[in-house]
């Protein structure tokens, strides 16, 4: 299903998420352990080292593949909507007016790189909860202040 705006809809930000965000992928870690000790194991065979290399290689780039390229996300003003395309298709979508909370949370890496997870909670159709991995800062901004900029102004007046 591929994104398309509604009638009256208008797209704030087309984006992918942090380059960084792949590190905190468990298949990252894999390889650059596989990649590191085929570097430093000098007594193994040629070709086991060969090995260790290519495969270190390989998880490194499949888990970026994953977790950031296989990602676009859509900030538009009156929704969210992730798309995910990597040996399968997924699409979700949720309405600000429907997100009950949302909340960051950031570990080490994302603090240094400018990244966090962004959990949503909301009621559309049965309960959604919706795991954005590697969001820039700047975007949750978007999605904070949109989700809630009318219950902000009905509290202000």
């Amino acid at each position: 299903m591929p994104f398309e705006l509604e009638p009256g809809e208008q797209l704030v930000k087309k984006t992918k998420p942090n380059a960084a965000s792949f590190m905190g992928s468990p298949l990252f870690w894999l390889g650059l352990l596989l990649l590191l000790s085929g570097l430093a194991l000098r007594p193994l065979g040629g070709l086991v080292r060969l090995v260790l290399l290519v495969v270190g290689a390989c998880l490194i780039g499949l888990a970026y593949m994953r977790r950031v390229h296989a990602y676009t996300l859509y900030f538009t003003d009156r929704r969210l909507v992730s798309h995910f395309s990597f040996l399968r298709k997924t699409y979700r979508q949720i309405y600000y007016d429907k997100m009950l909370d949302a909340k960051l949370v950031q570990g080490p890496l994302g603090k240094i790189a400018g990244y966090t997870d962004l959990w949503l909670y909301g009621y559309q159709q049965g309960w959604v909860v919706g795991r954005m991995r590697g969001v820039r800062i700047g975007d949750c901004e978007i999605v904070l202040t949109k989700a809630w900029k009318d219950k902000i102004a009905s509290i202000k007046a």
